[in-house]
């Protein structure tokens, strides 16, 4: 059964009746993610499956789909970057259940049981975002097309040895 995301995730709740979740949102309403961005209206699409592995281990699996326009770090200029963070969480309550838990999923040691939808997904969206954001292709004002002028360098130890003729006299 699909329907819309709650504000607040309540974990084992959702788990224990392995609830399908899916939305369409807004990159404006993702506080953290606006700032960065200059598309506010973007939609993005959320996906979230709970569920109890090993029959008391709640888990999300999810996806989020949206595109970000970000500024190039070459040239300066908003590129536009699609990003679908996939994840499988699984929300431990101590470190001895991970040990039992299939290695595809990411763990998390957690003891809350209620958090906040949009905080969650902004940290997923975040971590897909990358650290340099650059076109797929070489930016034309990234070339620098003005000669390089040869310096002629002075031998740094030169003055050593003027003083060293210097002393001899």
């Amino acid at each position: 059964m699909k329907q819309g995301i709650p504000e607040q995730i309540k974990l084992f709740k959702f788990a224990s009746r392995s609830l399908i979740f899916s939305q369409v949102y807004q990159v404006k309403d993702f506080p953290r993610i606006s700032a960065l961005v200059s598309n506010q209206d973007a939609p993005v699409s959320v996906e979230l499956n709970f569920s109890i592995e090993n029959n008391r281990i709640p888990c999300i699996t999810g996806k989020v789909e949206l595109d970000v326009a970000l500024i190039c770090q070459r040239c300066l200029n908003e590129v536009s970057i699609h990003l679908q963070p996939k994840f499988q969480l699984a929300f431990l309550q101590n470190e001895q259940q991970g040990e039992e838990l299939d290695s595809s999923f990411e763990t998390i040691l957690n003891a809350d049981e209620e958090f906040s939808t949009i905080e969650f997904i902004t940290d997923e969206v975040l971590i897909s975002v990358p650290m340099i954001p650059m076109h797929e292709h070489e930016c034309a004002s990234y070339k620098d097309t003005t000669p390089i002028k040869e310096q002629k360098r002075e031998n740094p130890f030169a003055i050593l040895k003027q003083l060293k003729n210097s002393t001899k006299e």
